[in-house]
Formats: structure tokens, C-alpha cells, sequence
């Protein structure tokens, strides 16, 4: 078994898939899931899972739950399959990494199967995460899984009740209410992180994050430079193309100054509608003050 386990939590575009990049940065670190584990936890298919465990938890109570998956649900058999997967695909590294959004509502349900892991939590400002959210509700090439049911990306529970025709005010309940569950659970994160801090301080965090891992401490001297931060793209607009596929073409962590427009920068009206969706849950945020 590897000595520590560290699980990347947090809504979709808040930073998550960046952390991991540059953590499997390090030699000390092994990220041996497929893409973000779905198969591992059972989130197949990811928006309506019917896999075991996390699939055969969601279907009980016919998707009302979305993603959550509440602390009695960490039974012997669940605890034993798991382990068992864990075993059969990680080699022998001091740390193992896993980024799931979806494990952003089921905290306690991780905490409870791996006591000794390392969660880290990414948060993002909410006009800018809400901004690149809206990204996947607009038909393009490239765009990935389309929304099901109206809805794309981490499903808290009650979601259903969230749906919109307006998707700006969709995607603020999203945020609001993912975030809102994610700061209820704060006990059970070890770090948290913001998206700016994550773009300025690289080599920072990911030291943090490893020494925390370790138990001592740890300096990788990556070097990271820091990465272009897209918190204002809001107020000018943006390709529709996510950042994580510039990477996926390029290899490269950097991504472009400047873009094409292909969706609109939001309208006051829309910044309203953010804000007062979404500033409660924030303000109990202090990291995004």
C-alpha cells in the first residue's frame, strides 16, 4: 500500500485539474487512475453513475443525492473493494493522487474509508467559476460530455431543484451549493486552496501540499513558473476551448495571453444575479474575501 493518499477535491473549473498537473510533478508522487477515477469509485457513467460503490449509492435513491454520499455509507464491503483496486493499480510511490470533483459533496464518506488520506480543496472565485462552468452548456467542438438532464459537472444533493433555463443562475446554485456543502465538511480538508493562489504560488502549494503528505519537510524545486490566471475573462470574454485542452495539444502549462472571443463577457445583470446567488456562501469562504 502507498504510505499516503491525497484526494484533489472541488468544483469543476476551480483549479483542480491544474493542481494535479503540477503535483504529478513530483517523482514522489503516482497518479496511476484513469482519468479522474471514475472507474476506481464508481462514478460510470459520471453524471448518472450506476457502478459500484458510488454508482449503486446514487442509483438508491434515484439521483435525488446527486454525488453525495453521506459517512455510514463507508460499509466493510465498499472498504474492501476499494482497497482492493487501490492495491492492483499503484506501484510503489510515497504518495498517490486522485482529483474528483464529485468527491467535493461525500467528504465524510472519504475521511471515513481513508482516515489517513490528504484532502486538498480548490475554490474559485464565483463570477469567474461560474463564467467558465457556463463554457459547458454551450455546444463546441472539443467541449467534452455534454449536460444531461440540463446539467453538467457535480450534482449536490437536491439538484434537480437548481435546474434553469437561465444557466448563469444555474451554475450560481451549482457553485453555491457545492461550495456551501464543501465549507460544512471543512473539518474533514486538510488544505485549502484558492485558484489565484494556485496560479501565483505554484511551487509554494505544491510544496505544502507534499510536506503535509510526507510528514516532514519537503521542497520539490519544480520551479513553476507562475500560470496565466483567467479570474477576469469574465469581463472580456473567451474561446469556449478549455484551458486544460491547451495543455493536452501543447504539453505546457502556459496558456495564451489572449483569445478569440466565442462567448460573450457577462453583463452587469449577470454579475447581479452571481452575487446575490452566491455571496452568503462566499463570505463564509474567507479564503475568497
Amino acid at each position: 500500500m502507498p504510505k499516503r493518499l491525497i484526494f484533489i477535491v472541488g468544483l469543476q473549473k476551480s483549479g483542480t485539474t491544474l493542481l494535479l498537473r503540477m503535483l504529478s510533478r513530483c517523482p514522489q508522487v503516482e497518479n496511476p487512475f484513469k482519468s479522474e477515477g471514475n472507474d476506481f469509485w464508481g462514478n460510470v457513467p459520471p453524471f448518472t453513475p450506476t457502478e459500484f460503490p458510488a454508482g449503486f449509492i446514487y442509483q438508491r435513491s434515484k439521483g435525488e443525492m446527486g454525488h453525495e454520499i453521506a459517512e455510514e455509507d463507508a460499509t466493510p464491503d465498499i472498504f474492501n473493494v476499494l482497497n482492493e483496486r487501490l492495491a492492483s493499480i499503484a506501484k510503489d510511490p510515497s504518495i498517490v493522487a486522485n482529483k474528483n470533483p464529485y468527491n467535493t459533496v461525500r467528504l465524510p464518506w472519504i475521511k471515513r474509508l481513508f482516515p489517513d488520506s490528504v484532502v486538498v480543496a480548490t475554490v474559485r472565485r464565483p463570477i469567474p467559476n461560474v463564467f467558465s462552468l457556463l463554457k459547458k452548456h454551450v455546444p463546441h467542438e472539443d467541449g467534452g460530455l455534454m449536460p444531461e438532464e440540463g446539467w453538467w459537472g457535480v450534482k449536490p444533493g437536491g439538484w434537480r431543484k437548481l435546474i434553469h433555463e437561465n444557466k448563469v443562475i444555474q451554475c450560481s446554485r451549482q457553485w453555491s451549493a457545492v461550495n456551501e456543502k464543501l465549507w460544512n465538511d471543512r473539518k474533514y480538508v486538510d488544505i485549502l486552496i484558492t485558484y489565484h493562489e494556485l496560479c501565483t504560488s505554484p511551487s509554494k502549494i505544491i510544496d505544502n501540499i507534499v510536506t503535509l503528505a510526507l510528514g516532514r519537510e519537503f521542497k520539490a524545486n519544480l520551479n513553476l513558473p507562475p500560470i496565466n490566471c483567467f479570474d477576469l475573462e469574465y469581463k472580456k470574454g473567451s474561446r469556449l476551448l478549455s484551458k486544460n485542452k491547451y495543455f493536452n495539444k501543447s504539453g505546457n502549462l502556459i496558456t495564451p495571453e489572449t483569445e478569440s472571443v466565442e462567448i460573450e463577457p457577462f453583463r452587469d445583470e449577470d454579475i447581479d444575479i452571481i452575487e446575490n446567488i452566491c455571496g452568503n456562501t462566499a463570505s463564509m469562504i474567507k479564503e475568497l474575501q
